[in-house]
């Protein structure tokens, strides 16, 4: 009886270490997903800096532009939505 008894707790004793073996893997992957998570996120980040960088230069450059060929800059966009509209006008005119 006793032999059943300390078989029993054998058993459970080496099932409780396995759990823990797996409540360890389980932990390293989580915190491995984790840093994956967060050195992606701070990529995310440096990228969205660098492309609100991008796009302030790319206004100030437009502002420069149009204040040194204000009248260039009223053609070419009168020019473009002239296009657009006649463009736009004969694709949906044809229906």
């Amino acid at each position: 009886m006793a032999q059943i008894a300390f078989a029993k707790t054998m058993r459970a004793g080496e099932k409780f270490a396995e759990s823990l073996c797996d409540v360890e893997r389980a932990k390293a992957a989580l915190v491995a997903a984790l840093d994956e998570g967060r050195t992606a996120a701070r990529r995310a980040v440096t990228r969205g800096r660098h492309a609100v960088e991008d796009l302030q230069e790319l206004r100030e450059e437009a502002e420069r532009g149009i204040r040194k060929h204000p009248l260039t800059t009223v053609a070419a966009t009168f020019g473009v939505g002239l296009g657009v509209g006649l463009l736009l006008g004969w694709v949906f005119g044809r229906r």
